[in-house]
């Protein structure tokens, strides 16, 4: 008797591999890692800085190892951007979503930049939110441009 084939609904039968998300989940937890290292107080400090707040009834300043753990991370997790994009033109030699992750990448490093600049008083946490949601809306513009006149 033949052997019928497997009806399939919405290819679920297909199965691919994401290797790639792999490497994005690797790389994610590898950043945490780091940044646990770096600061080991990380959890108590959180605790902290949300109990204090919790007590004072108004957002305060978090403690330095805050900001510089806040700096590391979105630093880390922007350029994890900019590698797993690369990774994507050179290895996979797959165009899709390369754009995405390098405007991603900027948007995150310019976010880490900006807590920079507020951990050294230069800049009040008001700002800082408003400069990256001006850099975020930019970012998509800039991709929405690009993917119509791309994909034309």
């Amino acid at each position: 008797m033949a052997t019928r084939e497997r009806e399939t609904c919405f290819s679920m039968g297909l199965r691919k591999k994401d290797y790639l998300g792999l490497v994005s989940f690797g790389a994610f937890i590898l950043i945490v890692g780091i940044v646990f290292v770096a600061n080991p107080n990380l959890i108590s400090d959180l605790s902290s800085w949300i109990e204090q707040m919790t007590d004072e009834q108004h957002l305060i300043r978090p403690s330095e190892g805050l900001v510089s753990s806040a700096i590391l991370f979105f630093t880390l997790i922007g350029l994890s951007n900019f590698f797993e994009a690369g990774i994507k033109l050179w290895i996979v030699k797959a165009r899709r979503r390369v754009l995405a992750d390098i405007l991603s990448g900027v948007a995150l490093v310019l976010f880490a930049y900006l807590i920079h600049l507020y951990g050294s008083y230069a800049l009040t946490w008001q700002i800082v939110i408003a400069i990256e949601a001006i850099a975020v809306g930019l970012l998509v513009v800039l991709y929405s441009i690009a993917r119509y006149i791309f994909l034309k």
